[in-house]
């Protein structure tokens, strides 16, 4: 190795090194498993670019030493197998399809086994079949992480464009490490920068991955919802809080809305968990692109999301907002089905409406009379029900008497206190929810 190369392995260990240490930091601050899991991966990819760039042979001057050689063997096998180990949990390949499952056990268990075997190989072939196992390896991985992406998986695009460059680092380190014709100072940089690229975004895209699971085991650190982006149960709840004392001082009237998705099991049966979030997600971005962005939304829990409307400038717009809100939730929607096909599903959702001035009513009763709103619009013709302030019944938003309702809000008369009723208007069951 010249001055040259030298420069370019040190310069690439180094800068790998600072991604190692990276995630060091990271795993110390989130102190999880999968942190852990990811150091130990990153700093077993930066050990094998340095034990195959033959930088200890230069540094250590220990050239054709019998433990070098039995490292650089051991690396790639190891390496490959912790790998495919990871990526079994990182994907959930056990939740989400049992081919990926046993296929990332199958490897791991190849490439432990083979790793032991080479060393009982002729010394010419140990490290040509350490290669082979090691690449073999990785091409069945990004077979599999493509498969994943196609699942709904977006961060696994992450992967896939690590494990591509990644093909290129382990092609220009085995070639390194036969020590038969040394490829050139630029492939030697070339290769380098591809290693540095490769686990710089693998790491990046598990950081994310991490953070997302955390988000999700621990909803209340987060005050964003981790598969809709929308505002967390608690801040919309808060926001709702707020909204009433502001509107209870300037005397303005506002409006909750509440979308209701039923029977999300069916759908999960056709299009599994990933797909079923990308349906969550969809409809949240068609809500709100109704709801308007200043208008804050928030999702209450998995299958119900709220939508807070400050501003009625007349009662007619709560009619234009519910319906078209209604109608463009019940358009078809376009996600990736269990074999990674786009399908085309409708969701049965229903729209439930309630004014949120006046009436001195805490968040619980209004969010649970919202509720009952968007239960009762399941069986309406268009999805849509209004809370009647005179009648406390469920009455389709298409009929809703805004006006006379809107004066008795404002003038708070007395309500009953019974519970809203859907109204006995329809015969539509829910089978024709679809």
């Amino acid at each position: 190795m010249n001055a040259v190369e030298l420069m370019i392995w040190s310069a690439a260990m180094g800068a790998i090194g600072v991604v190692v240490l990276l995630a060091v930091a990271n795993a110390i601050y989130s102190r999880d498993q999968a942190s852990i899991l990811c150091l130990i991966y990153i700093s077993a990819s930066w050990l094998f670019c340095a034990l195959l760039s033959d930088l200890p042979e230069t540094m250590l001057a220990q050239a054709g030493a019998p433990w070098l050689h039995i490292a650089q063997v051991l690396i790639g096998p190891l390496c490959a197998a912790m790998g495919a180990y990871g990526l079994n949990r990182w994907l959930s390949a056990a939740r989400r399809d049992r081919l990926m499952d046993l296929c990332f056990r199958g490897a791991i268990a190849v490439c432990l086994s083979g790793a032991l075997l080479c060393l009982f190989l002729p010394s010419g072939l140990q490290l040509a079949v350490s290669a082979a196992l090691t690449v073999g390896t990785l091409l069945l991985a990004l077979w599999l992480v493509v498969r994943a992406a196609r699942q709904g998986d977006r961060l696994a695009w992450g992967l896939v464009v690590g494990s591509v460059l990644t093909l290129p680092l382990q092609g220009g380190l085995y070639w390194l490490a036969w020590n038969i014709t040394p490829p050139s100072a630029t492939l030697q940089a070339i290769v380098a920068l591809s290693g540095l690229l490769s686990i710089s975004l693998i790491a990046v895209t598990l950081w994310l991955r991490n953070h997302q699971d955390l988000q999700i085991r621990n909803p209340m650190r987060s005050r964003r919802d981790p598969v809709t982006q929308l505002d967390s149960s608690v801040l919309a709840v808060q926001k709702i809080v707020n909204a009433q004392r502001r509107l209870a001082r300037t005397r303005r009237d506002g409006a909750l809305v509440v979308v209701r998705l039923f029977e999300p099991e069916e759908l999960l049966t056709q299009v599994g968990q990933y797909g079923l979030n990308e349906i969550y997600h969809q409809l949240a971005r068609r809500m709100q692109s109704h709801i308007g962005l200043v208008n804050p939304a928030g999702r209450y829990y998995d299958r119900c999301f709220v939508a807070l409307i400050e501003t009625l400038h007349s009662p007619r717009w709560i009619r234009t907002l519910g319906l078209r809100v209604a109608y463009s939730l019940r358009q078809p929607l376009e996600v990736t089905a269990l074999n990674g096909e786009r399908i085309q599903l409708k969701a049965c959702i229903g729209v439930g409406m309630v004014h949120l001035s006046g009436a001195n009513k805490d968040v619980t009763q209004l969010l649970h009379e919202a509720q009952e709103m968007a239960t009762a619009a399941r069986s309406m013709r268009l999805r849509a029900a209004f809370l009647d302030e005179l009648s406390h019944q469920a009455v389709p938003l298409e009929r809703a008497e805004l006006g006379a309702s809107w004066h008795a809000m404002r003038s708070d008369a007395p309500r009953r206190a019974q519970a809203p009723r859907p109204a006995r208007h329809s015969s539509r069951s829910p089978a024709h929810a679809l």
